[in-house]
């Protein structure tokens, strides 16, 4: 009973944990594998970048196998296109079998550290599978 009990308290913890941003502006995000070499962060497009953004944070998540890939944070610097490979804490995707659905989650920042808009992408990884 004890050992439900804990798990249960840490459930709570990291729902709890987890952030609300439908109230921001919703940044437009698209992103696009390389063609090789994909252990490299993929290029990725934003849209809709508020004024006042000056960095930009960047995470992906395997949503099928419920694992984090890492991602990174870079200043903005107005561009709305970060480079392939600029994500330097990145793991690229590794399915085991199919085309797991990757998620790119984008956040601005202002330069108080608070984010000021939030956007995502799915796509699947190897692309041209549907798994």
């Amino acid at each position: 009973m004890k050992k439900c009990m804990c798990v249960f308290v840490c459930c709570l913890a990291l729902w709890g944990c987890s952030q609300d941003y439908s109230g921001l502006p919703q940044l437009i995000v698209d992103f696009k594998w390389p063609e090789k070499r994909i252990h490299l962060s993929p290029e990725i497009t934003l849209g809709n970048m508020p004024a006042g953004a000056v960095q930009i944070e960047v995470s992906m998540f395997d949503l099928d196998n419920r694992y984090p890939h890492g991602g990174g944070s870079i200043d903005y610097n107005g561009s709305n296109t970060i480079a392939v490979g600029a994500l330097k804490n990145y793991e690229g995707p590794s399915p085991i079998y199919g085309a797991p659905r990757y998620e790119i989650s984008v956040k601005a920042l202002d330069s108080k550290g608070d984010v000021v808009a939030f956007g995502k992408k799915m796509k699947r990884f190897p692309p041209d599978e549907q798994g």
